[in-house]
């Protein structure tokens, strides 16, 4: 595994540039937040593990404060930007694509490194097919859904759903697909798992 990269080093321009457009003062918003961040922490069940609220609770905070200034719409929309541009640079990172091959098979076994030991460590997750073409896992645990509803913010789930798509799908373009498996199977959506399909496509045969 490549060493945690810090998303804020990503996130944290792009906020100030979208700030900018809706508030007066956008590095003063930012330093707010991050001086009261731990008090914010002290409200949040300490049933969520500690790495988990480290990770989580700086954007959701902002999230919540940003509602109050400018409205729901927009602050969802920024934070939406900054988290799949941040999210999808530490996803792209966890592969380690210098050092490791882009291939099918590399990817299946470090997405379950990944799992294990990754952003994503604290979800439950097991392994539903894997074959040379085809693979799939279902997750039957999803903490950051959980702590979003903990928080009152569950439309911030989708997010981090938003960026498996962009990530999973630019790591073998049209090569590899990922879906899954239909609208509304997500954890998020009500059901009771969310289900990842990854296959790879057969190359077309050349042209006589």
């Amino acid at each position: 595994m490549t060493p945690q990269f810090d998303m804020k080093k990503v996130t944290t321009p792009l906020l100030l540039h979208m700030l900018g457009q809706e508030l007066r003062f956008p590095r003063l918003f930012l330093l707010r937040r991050k001086l009261t961040l731990n008090r914010f922490k002290k409200t949040i069940d300490p049933r969520f593990p500690r790495e988990l609220i480290d990770l989580a609770a700086l954007p959701a905070w902002v999230y919540l404060s940003l509602k109050e200034e400018i409205g729901q719409r927009k602050a969802f929309e920024i934070m939406r930007v900054a988290l799949l541009t941040g999210g999808t640079a530490a996803q792209n990172l966890q592969f380690d694509t210098v050092h490791k091959e882009r291939n099918f098979r590399n990817f299946a076994d470090l997405e379950l490194e990944n799992n294990r030991t990754g952003l994503v460590r604290w979800n439950k997750m097991e392994v539903v097919e894997r074959t040379d073409r085809r693979f799939e896992i279902k997750i039957t645990r999803c903490m950051f859904h959980e702590f979003a509803v903990h928080l009152g913010i569950p439309e911030m789930t989708p997010i981090v759903c938003q960026i498996d798509n962009a990530m999973f799908n630019s790591y073998l373009p049209d090569e590899m697909t990922f879906d899954r498996g239909g609208i509304g199977r997500r954890i998020s959506d009500g059901q009771h798992e969310c289900n990842f399909v990854w296959e790879l496509r057969q190359r077309p045969q050349p042209l006589a």
